[in-house]
Order: structure tokens, then sequence, then C-alpha cells
């Protein structure tokens, strides 16, 4: 987790990648579980964002991957978010564990590039 100051005070912050070709389907399947959660879903051709009090998680589209930004003004509403949202992606993803892991926004970029050049030296002969 990584904190930011913002205008608004402290902001919690981590970030999270699924990748699956099924991102699509994926991003849906959360909005559709959390919508009782929500106070808006708003959706873009890239990303979905979902507003809660004080907190608000970004979903955004690739290929091969869904991204995930949580940040929240409170420590509680930040687990509180976190954890719904681990929930839903559960129910969707046969292993969770392995293929959900929040990391700080600057960990994220470099763990997913070298997690992309692994997978492209596997599937080459």
């Amino acid at each position: 987790m990584q904190i930011h100051e913002s205008l608004l005070g402290v902001i919690h912050v981590a970030e999270a990648s699924i990748i699956d070709d099924r991102s699509e389907q994926i991003a849906a399947h959360i909005c559709t579980r959390l919508h009782d959660y929500c106070l808006s879903i708003r959706e873009t051709q890239s990303e979905m964002r979902l507003t809660f009090d004080h907190a608000h998680a970004i979903m955004t589209r690739a290929d091969d991957s869904l991204n995930i930004r949580l940040e929240a003004r409170d420590l509680a509403m930040f687990c509180g978010v976190k954890m719904i949202l681990q929930l839903a992606i559960s129910s969707v993803i046969s292993r969770p564990q392995e293929a959900l892991v929040w990391r700080a926004p600057a960990l994220l970029d470099l763990y997913e590039r070298s997690r992309r050049q692994a997978e492209n030296f596997v599937k080459e002969p």
C-alpha cells in the first residue's frame, strides 16, 4: 500500500492486475456484484469507475488483463472496498490468490513487465 497526499487529505492507493483474456467479462461481473455498494458506476470505452463513500476503484481493460486502481481517503474504507473487490473477483476467477496481487503503484509496472517477459519467454520455442 502506498500513501499519497492530495488536496482532500491522505489517500491510500493500491493497484492490482488480473492476467486473463476475459477482462471485459470480469469487469462486468465485478460491477454487477458491487452495484449495491457503489454510489455510482461510470463506464467509458477503456475503463470503469466505481465510486464509494470516500473511495473509488478504476478498472482499466486491456486485451489480456484487467488493471484495478483503488484509492481511498481513510484506511477503513480502503480495506473495506479492497475486501469486497476481492470477493467479487474470487467468484469469477478459479484461483484468485494466484491471479490477483495488490501492489503499490510504482511496483505494479515493474512486476507486470517482468511477468509478461517471462510469459513471452515460455511461449517461444
